[in-house]
């Protein structure tokens, strides 16, 4: 190794000497920018803008050693030969790399050097996208049915409220000219005491309508209709009732699903009164 490249003839370093309270180098000077690369800073030139470019001071290593298949092996450097690695002054250019950097007359200049502050990039939102339910197509007038219930539990399986209860659901307003509500409730499977029923039925919302319609052509295009039911501003969609292999009950309109369930959930909140607003489309 040289004795000019050796530790003691580079000029020594003490980050003290660069703190004061006097102005050592104008902001902005190259100067300034030497003295903070000096201090482990980044440091870039206004004119390269938004590309990502700045400089960065690499310490010399020392002692190292020429290994085989290295780049400088390649290069004809002999295995073995000892070296150090010196200072030097690296630039990150636009497109990510780095490379060894010498200040142009421009450069040594310009007055417009300044730190240089990685874009802060917004925390990705890790909430799930909410789900778009369709509205169905329209192609007539829906079904309209509006009422207010205030659940309560009957026996352990079920929710609801029965017209005979104690607050029996209330009708506000609908255009099949119904004269009341019959019931809505949450039905879980051990209502059933048949397995066969228990396994058929499995746990469903139903909606009872009063008087009977059963005999009609109401009943049969209700049945045929999707049930979409809003409240407190969420949308449920329902589908289409479901039919049964053994029993259909007269005027009940019974549902199953994720949606059905979000209902039951309701439900199952004994002595709040909500409003549901019911609407069957074609």
């Amino acid at each position: 190794m040289s004795e000019f490249i050796k530790p003691e003839h580079e000029c020594p370093f003490d980050p003290k000497h660069y703190q004061c309270d006097c102005f050592i180098a104008p902001v902005g000077s190259f100067s300034w920018a030497l003295i903070q690369l000096k201090l482990r800073k980044r440091v870039a030139r206004s004119v390269w803008g938004g590309k990502g470019m700045y400089l960065a001071i690499t310490p010399r290593v020392n002692d190292l050693t020429v290994e085989e298949g290295s780049a400088y092996a390649v290069d004809g450097v002999a295995v073995g030969t000892q070296y150090d690695y010196l200072t030097h002054i690296d630039l990150r250019n636009e497109h990510g790399n780095f490379v060894p950097w010498q200040p142009t007359q421009e450069d040594m200049m310009a007055c417009d050097w300044k730190f240089f502050e990685d874009k802060v990039k917004p925390e990705p939102d890790t909430k799930p996208e909410p789900e778009v339910k369709q509205e169905p197509e329209l192609k007539s007038k829906p079904y309209t049915v509006v009422f207010d219930i205030t659940p309560v539990r009957d026996e352990k399986t079920r929710w609801g409220a029965l017209h005979v209860d104690e607050k029996p659901p209330i009708m506000i307003e609908n255009n099949l000219e119904l004269a009341n509500i019959g019931g809505a409730t949450w039905t879980i499977s051990d209502h059933y005491n048949d397995p066969d029923e228990k396994k058929e039925h499995g746990d469903q919302f139903s909606v009872n309508l009063i008087p009977e319609i059963r005999d009609t052509p109401l009943f049969q295009d209700l049945r045929k209709r999707k049930l979409i039911i809003t409240v407190n501003g969420e949308t449920y969609n329902l589908g289409n009732c479901l039919r049964w292999s053994k029993i259909d009950f007269t005027n009940w309109f019974t549902y199953r699903g994720e949606d059905a369930e979000k209902i039951g959930s309701l439900l199952k909140q004994s002595d709040k009164t909500f409003r549901f607003y019911c609407n069957w489309y074609e």
